[in-house]
């Protein structure tokens, strides 16, 4: 799947695994960086057809992140190649719990 790119310049280096985040975001560790006095992460080739979120510290973009994830997963777009990569990445996963 194609990713975002951004300058070095706005991208936050982000330990994820210090810190308590939804299953999601570990899951998938999506972009993050800054944009003005925001933080936004994003998973996808660009804002329109990825999965994005914003908020004012990088902990609060990547929850954002997760809940517009969660509101994706109720009514998945299958012609979306994030969303199917999401899905496929999901149900892989499904699959080596069992």
């Amino acid at each position: 799947m194609e990713q975002m790119n951004v300058s070095d310049e706005q991208k936050i280096s982000f330990d994820f695994s210090r810190f308590r985040l939804p299953q999601y975001v570990g899951e998938f560790r999506p972009l993050l960086y800054k944009h003005g006095d925001r933080f936004c992460t994003v998973l996808g080739p660009d804002l329109q057809s990825g999965i994005f979120g914003c908020g004012d510290t990088p902990e609060d973009a990547l929850i954002n992140w997760n809940d517009e994830l969660r509101e994706n997963l109720r009514h998945p777009d299958l012609k979306n190649p994030v969303m199917q990569f999401v899905l496929d990445t999901i149900n892989t996963k499904a699959k080596d719990v069992w």
